[in-house]
């Protein structure tokens, strides 16, 4: 059986189209949340994710975009100096969208190939789990105590393995569309597990259409230079 694993999407349809293209031989696909927000095609992603029926928990910024649509702060609403991708992921979203947002749940568990995982969007902000007793705690608390050897999180973009005994361990698939400040890695991170083997993926893909797509909207300069850093032309080594 192989299964596709992604995380923190990011309203990133160029990416998540070049994933498929490689994978779609797979046999069922979860993803950990952050389907929205810093990305350009918020409703692409989500008829993309529906379309394949992809049992999703929420992330951070799926909450983040539908409390800003509730609250009506779309992009025709915000002042130009304090628009953000949050404001402009809303005013793309309509009802439906929204609710199919809110209604992700934020954990669940699942068995594949005979071993029991639990899937969340995040362990605390940025931290690692890095101890059993961690691991436990965490798992009693957010699972209400469920049992399963693997636990699959989103949220920090960092790609990683971690075993924290021969049977217990938990994995970042990484980000489907953009790293952190300090890496300037531009390629599509995900992982696929094959008849229950782990396998960290980086595929490179065309940015120049989707940063063409991000010089289109006007945002506040913080915004334009994260969205900059993430998809624009660099050297490379």
């Amino acid at each position: 059986m192989k299964t596709l694993v992604l995380s923190d999407i990011h309203s990133n349809i160029y990416a998540l189209e070049a994933i498929w293209a490689r994978e779609r031989d797979c046999d069922v696909v979860y993803c950990a949340g952050d389907l929205v927000d810093y990305g350009p095609y918020p409703k692409e992603v989500l008829a993309w994710i529906q379309g394949q029926r992809v049992p999703c928990v929420q992330g951070n910024h799926d909450l983040w975009v539908t409390m800003q649509y509730r609250q009506g702060n779309t992009l025709d609403r915000v002042p130009e100096a304090e628009r953000a991708w949050v404001h402009h992921n809303a005013g793309l979203l309509d009802e439906a969208e929204i609710a199919y947002l809110e209604q992700l749940p934020q954990m669940m568990t699942f068995e594949l190939d005979g071993v029991q995982y639990g899937l969340t969007h995040l362990y605390q902000e940025y931290k690692e789990i890095v101890s059993l007793h961690a691991y436990a705690q965490f798992c009693t608390e957010r699972f209400d105590n469920a049992a399963f050897t693997r636990l699959i999180l989103g949220h920090t973009h960092r790609q990683a393995v971690r075993y924290l005994s021969d049977e217990l361990l938990w994995l970042n698939p990484g980000s489907v569309s953009y790293r952190r400040h300090d890496d300037p890695d531009q390629t599509a991170h995900y992982t696929t597990i094959v008849d229950g083997r782990i396998s960290l993926h980086r595929l490179d893909y065309d940015l120049a259409p989707l940063y063409y797509a991000v010089q289109q909207v006007t945002l506040k300069e913080e915004e334009m230079k994260a969205t900059t850093r993430f998809f624009g032309a660099r050297a490379r080594p």
